[in-house]
């Protein structure tokens, strides 16, 4: 897992290196290029304002991976503060893909030629990509229902993955699994754990005011003194 994720790593870095050179594109064009980036932000507004199916259809899927991405990331961020786990997550990833999409808009701005060796590299590092990610995803529902190779052998994992996402592809096909219903799904998942926090903590609250008044009636029985009198030498005055 970790060999293919530094591999797909270094592998795109290297197609962004590699389109760089052949688009002879210079340090003033990459700059022009990604000062363009910045006006996505300013036009921000346009692109999410009014809602329609496309956004509908990227957040549904947003929320049916969350659930995926979260227990994948909370594998290495045990320890980490919350600004670096914001770091690592959204700013430094951030870094080589405002550069990749800088790249491709000169190539697309100056009508540079993209087939070739260009397109066949943009594949294998879009295929693995995608095997990186569903490698993940197995490890991960694998690991959590204990059906790892050491206790189902090799093959029976290799095999029963295969079947299972095979599957899965399949039913996606059908309505009622459509991405969508999964997203929604995993919303109403959401707001029921956080309802079920909320109803805790409500419950904690209760009884420590409920332990905290016992506590203060116990202790007025204790003490011989009213409230608001000075004890002294187990006398009140």
């Amino acid at each position: 897992m970790r060999i293919l994720s530094l591999a797909s790593t270094w592998l795109f870095l290297a197609l962004i290196a590699v389109m760089w050179i052949l688009a002879a594109m210079g340090p003033n064009e990459m700059l022009d290029a990604a000062n363009l980036i910045g006006n996505y932000f300013v036009n921000i507004h346009k692109f999410v304002l009014p809602l329609n199916d496309y956004h509908a259809f990227y957040l549904f899927w947003w929320f049916a991976w969350s659930i995926m991405i979260g227990q994948f990331t909370s594998r290495f961020v045990g320890g980490l503060r919350t600004w670096q786990v914001l770091a690592a997550l959204l700013i430094f990833p951030s870094i080589p893909l405002a550069i990749w999409f800088s790249v491709l808009y000169f190539y697309h701005n100056n009508g540079l030629d993209s087939s070739g060796f260009v397109g066949i590299s943009m594949v294998i590092v879009g295929i693995t990509f995608v095997i990186n990610s569903l490698d993940s995803l197995i490890r991960l529902y694998t690991d959590n229902l204990n059906l790892t190779t050491s206790r189902v052998g090799r093959s029976k994992y290799i095999i029963g993955n295969l079947v299972a996402l095979c599957a899965l592809t399949m039913l996606f096909k059908l309505n009622f699994l459509e991405i969508q219903w999964v997203g929604a799904l995993v919303i109403g998942l959401y707001f029921s754990c956080f309802a079920y926090i909320l109803l805790k903590n409500a419950k904690k609250w209760r009884l420590f005011r409920v332990l905290r008044k016992g506590v203060s009636l116990i202790s007025r029985r204790l003490n011989p003194c009213t409230k608001g009198k000075i004890p002294l030498r187990n006398r009140c005055f």
